[in-house]
């Protein structure tokens, strides 16, 4: 015989509670109170835990109507289960006060409203008085007090008025005056530009924008600026200072002369290789080609002291300016190269690579002037030239503490 010891503790919680669905509910019935008389009361809510379907049918016909009513009206408006037409309570069994009529209901709508009591306003409105501040959205301030050239008071209108006494007024009214109303009323068709924004701002209307709708606008006289005179490079003169290695001779600039001849271009680009103290060499917009800069690949590689390199608005392929990038890994004098605005400005994801991995590799590139699509590419390179201007930091620091 087991002791009470030995028997094995309840369930927690019931099986039926166990195994209860998530989406199952109980459902409650209301208690008759006509059975209360045969001494055996039930309690207020009965739930169907062990009760059969006979009970809950003897329970049902046992009820009243409103009873039943009561109990049709006992759900649970969350009730996914349910379709929505029947998870609210029916209120349509109210008989109709009569036939829509919308006019009376327009009509008892305003009455209703005039009837009632507006809000208590902290300051009461005055006609013609304006209260708090009034921002001002030229000077960032709040005024009170009207600026030079603005209208003292806005233009007062009680549209509540007689049609006859809003139509003299009107008519009356100066030129000037309606401007100012159309503007603010948003008429733009038949104002200009500044009429329209004056009257928004409050600004009065004067001889610059016109006092009448058939104002005209002075025109926007453009301020004259001189032309880029032509490049007047000498080249002949630079061609023989180069191959003469002039020292004073350190910037070689053609830029924008396209009516310079393929072979000049070629002579220049071969005397500047003799060159040892160029540092600044230029031929933008000059319409070369592959034929005429591949002699820059040797100027790059035997030049020291060039320091500054542009071919941009030019006739090279991409292949070219990769193997100019490549060139400057042998003296790594370059800082700055331009090369962007080319014919063909795809350059090709091969390509951006063979340039990315030529500049990370420069140690003395500061600025690249070209374009490139691969976004991997443009974050390297960035970088890299982030790298070499922190070289130059460090090494002029590092010469400030030797000094």
């Amino acid at each position: 015989m087991e002791t009470p010891e030995s028997q094995p503790p309840p369930p927690m919680f019931p099986r039926s509670r166990i195994y209860h669905s998530y989406y199952s509910e109980e459902k409650t019935f209301s208690a008759p109170s006509a059975n209360t008389q045969q001494g055996n009361q039930l309690p207020s809510k009965v739930y169907n835990k062990g009760l059969k379907d006979n009970d809950i049918e003897g329970l049902l016909s046992k009820l009243s109507i409103d009873e039943l009513e009561d109990l049709n009206n006992d759900f649970d408006p969350d009730n996914s289960m349910l379709p929505p037409s029947q998870r609210c309570r029916d209120q349509t069994d109210k008989e109709p006060t009569g036939p829509y009529k919308r006019d009376n209901l327009l009509k008892f709508l305003e009455e209703k409203a005039k009837t009632e009591k507006d809000w208590d306003d902290v300051c009461p409105y005055t006609p013609g008085v304006k209260r708090g501040k009034v921002y001002d959205s030229d000077s960032g301030r709040n005024s009170e007090e009207p600026e030079v050239g603005k209208m003292e008071m806005p233009i007062e209108i009680d549209l509540d008025d007689d049609e006859e006494e809003l139509e003299c007024a009107l008519v009356s009214a100066p030129e000037k005056d309606l401007v100012d109303l159309a503007g603010i009323l948003g008429m733009h068709n038949v104002l200009n530009q500044p009429q329209y924004y004056n009257a928004l701002k409050g600004k009065t209307q004067d001889e610059t924008t016109g006092t009448t709708f058939n104002g005209i606008i002075q025109s926007y006289v453009p301020r004259i600026v001189p032309d880029e005179p032509d490049n007047d490079t000498d080249v002949e003169s630079c061609i023989n200072r180069l191959r003469e290695d002039d020292t004073d001779l350190k910037e070689v600039n053609i830029n924008n002369m396209k009516r310079l001849s393929k072979e000049r271009i070629r002579t220049l680009i071969e005397a500047a290789c003799n060159s040892k103290h160029i540092e600044k060499f230029s031929l933008a917009n000059t319409a070369i080609s592959d034929s005429e800069a591949r002699g820059l690949i040797e100027l790059i590689e035997t030049s020291p002291s060039l320091r500054v390199l542009n071919v941009e608005s030019n006739f090279l392929t991409p292949e070219l300016l990769a193997k100019l990038l490549r060139s400057t890994l042998v003296t790594q004098s370059i800082v700055e190269f331009k090369a962007d605005n080319q014919r063909q400005s795809v350059l090709g994801n091969q390509i951006e690579m063979d340039m990315m991995m030529a500049i990370e590799e420069n140690e003395s590139l500061l600025r690249v002037g070209i374009s490139f699509a691969s976004m991997e590419a443009r974050h390297r390179v960035s970088e890299a030239l982030e790298r070499n201007y922190e070289r130059v930091r460090l090494r002029r620091l590092g010469k400030d503490t030797n000094a």
